[in-house]
């Protein structure tokens, strides 16, 4: 496919035939690439359809994401490069002749920041609204830049999966807050605590791990006796007599451990895909890896969390949607950087969680892992979320998710930057939505946010 290029200031865009600058919005787009600092910038597109009485098709970029470009050219066809990167790269003309995918990352490589303009930058047929993902980019990539892994096209073919591999066997302890509770799960009452340590135990293929539980005083004796039988000689029970306060208690499990990582589990989980522990694992060959989280599903299926997104308050993203929803422009179907995962199920070494100070005990019961996450990012870790592995979460069996309007204020007095502008979001997304919805009325911004296939703010 041709490409090529037109200077915008001190920028080099790289054109591919089927696109075209927008003309609307060069004021604006001039103003914003005068004041950049960045020397490589992606935006927005439009998509005009073969009906041309219908608004062109929006697609909206979210801020710079590492991850997800691996698995697929979420920033688009056309980038704009400042020209001394252009040179170190090998020049307009090498650059001109690799696909859309392969181009972004090898810029990706060399630049030193990276910024999304929130403007329509060009505009495509409807049929180029979606990333495109090259394998053989992306192998090369990882050999460039030292990630060891497997690469391969997901089942959709929508975008890479990058599956690295381990140079060693490290420890593993799951962290497990527990008061007993009984529910029923799968048509059978349960003690979720000893349910959710025999599932791991049977089905996970990583089995260097210990269990420590968390448990209150008025646990029953019955109950301890079956979370105990669930795994005979790996388990540590670690008393709590204290009021209820959730990061209290998983902190204190933290510190009866010097396991290499830590994976938070809650009582009320099905951790019974085999690849969970070394799905989760593997991402941290990266040393700017803080925090890793699978997509949780309810007992039916359907999506729990995709990550949290802060819109502006913190949402479980996609939740209640079908498991195999791909979402907006294929964003489910990769991994990807998030703000925040759910302390339910995530994996963190255990030097960076002791290291930020762990689970905030200012929020006993909501918010402390979106807390945790943010910390994280203030000292430069990233936090993932993964589609390759899941979990199930039966959030409600425990508790009624309430929110405590103390948490929430406090949270936005921690945080109010970062709830506010949401890196991973868009300022033209129509705000406390689950999903990646544009901000524009119709059935066609619904159709977008679902992809090929009521909010509720996060535990």
């Amino acid at each position: 496919m041709t490409t090529t290029t037109r200077r915008i200031g001190k920028y080099i865009a790289f054109v591919p035939a089927h696109c075209k600058l927008e003309r609307e919005f060069r004021t604006e787009m001039g103003r914003w690439l005068r004041a950049s600092s960045f020397d490589m910038v992606y935006g927005d597109s439009l998509h005009p359809t073969d009906d041309k009485y219908e608004e062109p098709i929006q697609v909206l970029r979210p801020g710079w994401s590492p991850e997800r470009l691996r698995g697929h050219c979420y920033v688009g066809d056309v980038v704009l490069a400042a020209a001394d990167l252009v040179a170190r790269v090998g020049g307009a003309d090498a650059l001109c002749s690799l696909s859309s995918h392969h181009r972004a990352l090898l810029l990706s490589e060399h630049a030193s920041s990276i910024g999304r303009m929130p403007l329509f930058l060009y505009s495509a047929p409807w049929e180029h609204r979606f990333p495109s993902a090259d394998l053989d980019a992306v192998t090369s990539h990882c050999l460039r830049t030292g990630i060891h892994a497997q690469c391969s096209l997901n089942d959709s073919g929508s975008g890479v999966v990058v599956k690295r591999t381990r140079n060693n066997d490290p420890s593993v302890t799951v962290i497990i807050p527990t008061r007993g509770t009984e529910a029923e799960v799968r048509g059978k009452n349960r003690v979720l605590a000893a349910h959710a340590i025999a599932q791991l135990v049977e089905h996970s293929a990583f089995q260097n791990f210990d269990i420590i539980v968390i448990v209150d005083e008025e646990t029953p004796a019955h109950a301890l006796h079956e979370i105990n039988n669930a795994a005979p000689g790996r388990t540590q029970i670690v008393p709590f007599d204290r009021p209820f306060n959730f990061a209290e208690k998983v902190n204190l499990g933290v510190a009866h451990t010097t396991a290499d990582y830590l994976l938070l589990l809650n009582d009320d989980t099905e951790p019974s895909n085999p690849h969970l522990i070394d799905t989760l694992l593997s991402y941290f060959s990266d040393d700017t890896v803080g925090l890793v989280g699978p997509k949780l599903l309810y007992e039916d299926g359907s999506i729990q969390s995709a990550g949290h997104f802060f819109n502006p308050v913190p949402y479980d993203s996609y939740r209640g949607f079908p498991g195999n929803c791909a979402g907006a422009y294929n964003m489910l179907t990769v991994a990807r950087e998030v703000s925040s995962v759910i302390a339910a199920c995530a994996l963190t070494p255990r030097k960076v969680f002791i290291e930020v100070g762990g689970l905030s005990t200012l929020f006993p019961g909501d918010y402390n892992d979106i807390d945790f996450a943010l910390k994280l990012q203030l000292v430069g870790k990233r936090v993932l979320y993964t589609p390759y592995t899941d979990c199930f979460h039966f959030e409600s069996k425990t508790r009624e998710a309430k929110l405590n309007p103390t948490h929430v204020a406090l949270l936005g007095e921690r945080w109010r930057d970062q709830l506010e502008n949401e890196t991973y979001g868009h300022p033209s997304l129509q705000k406390y939505q689950v999903a990646w919805k544009a901000n524009r009325p119709g059935q066609r911004s619904v159709d977008e946010a679902v992809g090929p296939t009521a909010p509720m703010a996060s535990k």
